[in-house]
């Protein structure tokens, strides 16, 4: 008879254990899936600030290039685009979303810059590159 009484003690305090380490499991589990959201961000600012970066040193409208940020690191940023010293630099803003975004009370931030594309007019001597006496011997 005490085995019995001892065997069911025992499922008892199994069941006290998990119920109070299940919160504790979930609030890690919430803890690293924000970890996750945060990463996941920074990526996608970087990501659109090169992007954004790329397009306004190739001469895009900042419209053109705010559009080109908003695609590629999502429509909630805000972006920033300036010209200085021959560099295009465009700097893109985000916050964490979700359930659990309180916890993250800063903005993220991500910054890129590309020197500004100079483009010349050609002619048509331009256009042919200049014969060698290697490529005049041969025709």
């Amino acid at each position: 008879m005490g085995s019995t009484g001892e065997g069911h003690r025992q499922r008892g305090s199994v069941t006290a254990e998990l119920a109070v380490v299940l919160p504790a499991v979930t609030a890690l589990l919430a803890i690293l899936l924000l970890a996750v959201s945060v990463g996941l961000l920074q990526l996608r600012l970087e990501e659109g600030a090169r992007a954004g970066a790329r397009a306004a040193a190739r001469g895009d409208s900042s419209e053109q290039v705010m559009a080109i940020v908003h695609r590629v690191a999502g429509s909630s940023v805000t972006v920033s685009v300036g010209t200085a010293a021959d560099f295009a630099t465009v700097t893109v803003e985000g916050r964490v979303g979700g359930a659990l975004s309180g916890l993250v009370p800063w903005t993220q931030l991500a910054q890129a810059s590309a020197k500004v594309e100079q483009y010349r007019a050609r002619g048509p001597a331009a256009a042919t590159p200049p014969r060698g006496k290697a490529a005049d011997a041969d025709g």
